[in-house]
C-alpha cells in the first residue's frame, strides 16, 4: 500500500485515457500543486500522443498492472460507466484512494457499496462532479445564500444542459445499454441533480419524462429528460436536457418572491480545457466575457424603502481546479472532502428514481 504525506507528490494513475481523462482529469491534475501525473492505463491503440504529452508518465496496459504499483496513491477511473464499480471496488481493495467519473455507479447500492468500503479501508473516495464549481452554479449558489436581499423566497429553478446533435456519435454513450449507464440522462442529469441536491437537498417527490426523440437506427438509449423535483415548501427544480435544441433554453432560471436571474449559456472551462488553458492561466481560466453573465431583476425592501436592480451580474471565476486540491487535501488530511461517495450514491437514487417515474408515468416518492 503507498504511504501519503506532504513530504512528497501524491502519485496519481489514470484509467483510460478518452475525452474526460485527455480534457478535464489530466490537465488539471497536472496543474495541481503536490499531484503528480504518474501513470496511465490505455488498453489500446497508439500512446504516441500520450507520452509525447505526458514523458514522465508510465503508460501500463492493464489496471491490474497499475494496481499492483506500490508507488500510486490516487486511482482516477474514466472507462465506460458499467466499469466503475468493479474497478472501483479493485482500487479500494487495493489500498488506493479513488475518483471516479461520473455518474458514479449505475446504481444507488453500487454506490453505498464503495462508500462503505472506502470507509472500511480508510480511503478517500469521491466522484468527479466538476460542475459544483461552474462559474454560473456557483453565481447561482450564491443568489440562492443570499435570497432574502436578492430574490426573495425562491419558488422555482429551472437548470437545463441543451445541445444540437441530430445524429449519434461512436461509442457506448450513444451507442450502448441503459443499464449499462449509457444515454443522455446518466450522463448529464448525474451533473443537474448534485447542483439541485447541494443547493437544496432532498426533495420529497420526483416526476420524469425520459425518452428516444431523434429515434435514430445507430442510437436506442434516451437522448430528452425533463426531471421535476418537489419540496415541501412549495419549491419546483426543473432539470432538462435534450439533443436538438438549435435555439438553447436559458441555463438557469432563478424565480424568487422579488425577482429573477437569468444566465444563458455553458460555463466556458470545458471549451478552454480543449483549447489548452488550465487553472494555471490565472486572469484567463474560467472566466467569461461580460456578455455572457446572467442578468438580475429584483426589487426589495430596504429599511421601507423599495430598492430596484435590473442589470448583469458578474459570473466570477469557474473552479474546477479546486476539485482535486480538495481531493489532494482530504488524503493529506489537512481539509474534509466536499464531494462524497454517499453524496454521489443519491445522485444514483435520483437517476433511478426518475427512470421508475418516467416508465410508470407516476410521481415517486424520494424516500422509498
Amino acid at each position: 500500500m503507498a504511504s501519503t504525506t506532504a513530504s512528497r507528490p501524491i502519485r496519481v494513475g489514470v484509467i483510460g485515457f478518452g475525452m474526460s481523462a485527455q480534457v478535464f482529469h489530466a490537465p488539471l491534475i497536472s496543474a495541481t500543486p503536490n499531484l503528480e501525473l504518474a501513470a496511465f492505463v490505455r488498453r489500446g491503440g497508439p500512446v504516441q500522443a500520450l507520452s509525447t504529452k505526458y514523458p514522465a508518465a508510465t503508460v501500463y496496459t492493464s489496471h491490474e498492472q497499475l494496481l499492483q504499483d506500490p508507488s500510486i496513491d490516487l486511482v482516477v477511473i474514466t472507462t465506460p460507466n458499467l466499469l466503475h464499480f468493479p474497478l472501483a471496488k479493485q482500487a479500494l481493495e487495493s489500498g488506493k484512494h479513488v475518483v471516479v467519473e461520473k455518474p458514479f455507479t449505475v446504481s444507488f447500492e453500487q454506490g453505498m457499496q464503495l462508500a462503505k468500503l472506502a470507509q472500511q479501508q480508510s480511503r478517500v473516495l469521491s466522484v468527479f462532479h466538476n460542475r459544483r464549481w461552474d462559474a454560473d452554479f456557483l453565481t447561482v449558489q450564491k443568489l440562492v445564500a443570499s435570497q432574502a436581499s436578492t430574490v426573495g423566497r425562491i419558488v422555482s429553478l429551472e437548470s437545463r444542459f441543451d445541445r444540437f446533435r441530430n445524429f449519434s456519435k461512436e461509442g457506448w454513450r450513444e451507442t450502448g445499454k441503459v443499464e449499462e449507464g449509457s444515454g443522455i440522462l446518466y450522463d448529464l442529469c448525474s451533473h443537474l441533480l448534485d447542483q439541485a441536491l447541494v443547493l437544496f437537498g432532498e426533495p420529497e417527490y420526483l416526476t420524469a419524462h425520459v425518452s428516444n426523440q431523434r429515434q435514430l437506427a445507430t442510437s436506442q438509449v434516451d437522448d430528452q429528460f425533463l426531471v421535476h423535483l418537489d419540496y415541501r415548501s412549495g419549491l419546483r427544480v426543473t432539470l432538462g436536457a435534450n439533443m436538438l435544441a438549435r435555439i438553447p433554453s436559458a441555463r438557469f432560471r432563478l424565480t424568487g418572491m422579488q425577482g429573477s436571474y437569468v444566465k444563458n449559456g455553458l460555463d466556458v472551462q470545458e471549451n478552454q480545457l480543449k483549447e489548452g488553458l488550465t487553472p494555471t492561466n490565472k486572469g484567463v481560466y474560467g472566466i467569461e466575457n461580460e456578455s455572457s453573465w446572467g442578468e438580475l431583476d429584483s426589487e426589495i425592501v430596504v429599511n421601507g424603502i423599495p430598492m430596484h436592480f435590473k442589470g448583469k451580474i458578474d459570473s466570477g471565476e469557474g473552479k474546477y481546479g479546486d476539485y482535486y486540491a480538495n481531493v489532494r487535501d482530504a488524503i493529506l488530511g489537512t481539509g474534509k472532502l466536499q464531494v462524497t461517495a454517499e453524496q454521489a450514491a443519491w445522485v444514483i437514487h435520483g437517476i433511478q428514481l426518475a427512470i421508475e417515474s418516467s416508465l410508470s408515468g407516476k410521481r415517486v416518492p424520494w424516500n422509498q
